[in-house]
């Protein structure tokens, strides 16, 4: 009885081994994806090209190693399931698998155009079963390997392409300087290494052929969105967002965009979201505007904010050309200026006396929103052609502000803003001159005041 309990136990135990030997992980990493569980025979196919498209399994090992990917490619595949066709929008999001099987492993398909980078024109445009190649850049979105938003397009539907054009993936070209200002291949790929929403530090320069204009140039709103390319097709597209005109200022009047006009643009650039290249809201102008065709209007190189008014990063800076800084200076925080906001929607800001006799006056200007502390943010917020006179108990050399970042966009002021220095007090005017909207407040955490010799 003994032998046949210790032979049942001997092949239990054995049957336990063999189970264990068959979780052995699958020789490629499971990526992210559509949710379908890859089988263990799939293995990744292509380089990427035209001629040798990526499958699902290679597209997801090509973007994990994180090399390559300001460059598009080709992936190949058959849809598993359409998340959204939209011709509202002109895009179309899905999944693409080796067989169209929802149980192999998934490249993720967002928001990419038709056949010729043309919009997506009806609902079943794409369906479950048609099989694709794409083009486009390729991301790691929070975790999720997918196209990169606004960059691809279906280069060929159940074999069907576009008439037989070949796109090119497209050279970079300058160093985003004023006189080798970046291409929009150059542009996408800068900007794409930002991180989520990170805005750049320095202004670059871009040049380009007008694609198409979103968004005209009006004395409504001031500004312009549109998209560039280095020949006016779509492929290789940059957005230029919500631009200012030529001279850095609000669009009044004068000529407007139109496809196949030459540009060149100067400002910061983004990574809206992580995943959308352009240039920053209202942070970037039209240096030259040379009409398809037609003349060259080209405006002043980017204005500098007005004398003694510096911005450089989030730091706005106030100098006082007439005296030499000395040693003596004093840093307080906005939280410290003893305002009560009990309700947390905001104080309005009279006059603020600093320990050593500086005191701050603010004063709206005419404008209905005046200065006001915000406790939620530890934080004073300066609005459109609002004031600030700063007088100190000697004459001020220097009033730096360290100013807020959020959503994208940096609160240094307008820079478009005055400085005006009388005796012991310097007076900001936090001046706007488009029609509508309010320009970029002030948001400051903290005020140096840094007095003369």
């Amino acid at each position: 009885m003994k032998k046949i309990l210790y032979s049942m136990l001997v092949f239990a135990m054995a049957s336990l081994t063999f189970t264990s030997c068959e979780d052995v992980p699958a020789p490629y990493d499971i990526p992210t994806g559509g949710g379908d569980t890859p089988g263990s025979t799939e293995v990744a196919e292509g380089d990427g090209t035209e001629a040798n498209p990526f499958n699902a399994v290679a597209a997801n090992a090509f973007v994990k190693a994180g090399e390559g990917l300001d460059s598009k490619v080709y992936i190949k595949g058959v849809i598993s399931q359409v998340k959204e066709c939209s011709p509202q929008y002109g895009n179309a999001t899905f999944y693409i698998t080796e067989d169209g099987s929802t149980d192999k492993t998934s490249f993720y398909v967002f928001q990419v155009k038709g056949l010729g980078n043309n919009k997506i024109a009806a609902e079943d445009e794409v369906k479950v079963g048609d099989a694709v190649v794409v083009y486009a850049q390729l991301t790691d979105y929070n975790g999720t390997y997918e196209t990169l938003k606004g960059t691809g397009y279906i280069y060929s539907l159940n074999g069907k392409t576009s008439g037989g054009d070949t796109p090119t993936p497209g050279v970079a070209t300058g160093d985003g300087t004023k006189d080798n200002p970046f291409n929009s291949v150059a542009a996408n790929a800068y900007a794409s290494k930002l991180g989520k929403d990170e805005v750049s530090t320095e202004d670059v320069y871009i040049k380009g052929k007008v694609v198409s204009v979103k968004s005209q140039y009006s004395t409504q709103w001031g500004n312009a969105t549109f998209y560039i390319s280095d020949d006016g097709t779509a492929t290789n597209q940059f957005c230029v967002f919500q631009a200012l005109y030529l001279n850095n200022v609000a669009y009044t009047e004068g000529p407007t965009l139109a496809p196949g006009d030459d540009v060149v643009v100067c400002g910061k650039v983004t990574n809206y979201y992580g995943n959308t290249p352009e240039t920053m809201k209202q942070q970037a102008y039209l240096v030259s505007l040379k009409s398809n065709g037609g003349s060259e209007p080209g405006g002043d190189d980017k204005p500098a904010t007005s004398e003694g008014v510096t911005i450089s990063g989030n730091t706005l800076t106030l100098t006082n050309a007439a005296v030499t800084a000395g040693d003596e200076s004093i840093t307080v925080n906005a939280e410290d200026f003893g305002v009560a906001d009990t309700d947390q929607k905001g104080e309005a800001l009279t006059t603020v006396t600093l320990s050593d006799g500086t005191t701050l006056t603010f004063d709206n200007n005419g404008e209905t929103n005046g200065a006001k502390y915000f406790s939620k943010y530890k934080m004073v917020r300066v609005y459109k052609n609002n004031k600030v006179t700063v007088t100190g108990k000697k004459a001020i050399a220097k009033i730096e502000f360290d100013c807020d970042i959020y959503g994208g966009t940096t609160y240094v002021g307008n820079e478009t803003a005055t400085l005006s220095v009388s005796g012991n007090s310097m007076v900001y005017n936090n001046v706007f001159t488009g029609t509508s909207g309010g320009g970029v407040q002030l948001r400051f955490k903290s005020i140096k005041i840094t007095y003369a010799k």
